[in-house]
């Protein structure tokens, strides 16, 4: 009996621990085809953005990839469905954007505009200055393009502990 009792919770910590480090996801189609998989990274940068106001980080990860997917979001971000917007370049970090990069090795190439789309936060830091130790979570879809009108599809999930 004793061993019966122990079974359950030790299966039980394990699939919560794996809910809280799926990471991010991200399927990308259109002008071409992607996968992108990351830690999953959320960070404020407080000088960010036009007058330095400040705004959230949201990305699949950081540094150097092939393909990479980063949000920007205001510092007020909440629970729920936001739009994806084209930002002028003093709007950025005051209204949530999308830019999708993909690195061939000889060129990084931008897709952030003519964006239509939305990230839903279904958890989210109440303390965006010290995200640390928070679960973040949620889903996007959006369509995209470059300067030179090639037009992306992306789709997908995170969930993840801020580092």
């Amino acid at each position: 009996m004793i061993a019966c009792r122990q079974e359950p919770a030790s299966i039980a910590a394990p699939q919560t621990a794996d809910t809280e480090q799926v990471g991010f996801s991200a399927v990308i189609t259109g002008a071409y085809q992607a996968s992108v998989t990351g830690a999953g990274v959320l960070a404020l940068l407080p000088q960010g953005g036009f007058e330095k106001q400040g705004y959230l980080f949201l990305a699949d990860g950081q540094g150097l990839r092939p393909y990479g997917v980063t949000f920007v979001l205001p510092t007020g971000s909440g629970l729920g469905r936001h739009e994806l917007e084209n930002p002028s370049p003093i709007d950025i970090g005051t209204v949530p954007s999308v830019r999708v990069d993909r690195d061939t090795g000889e060129a990084v190439t931008s897709f952030q505009t003519n964006t239509a789309g939305f990230i839903e936060l279904t958890a989210f830091p109440a303390d965006v200055v010290n995200p640390s130790g928070s679960l973040v979570a949620g889903r996007f879809e959006f369509d995209t393009e470059n300067e030179e009108g090639d037009r992306i599809r992306v789709a997908g999930e995170f969930s993840f502990v801020s580092p």
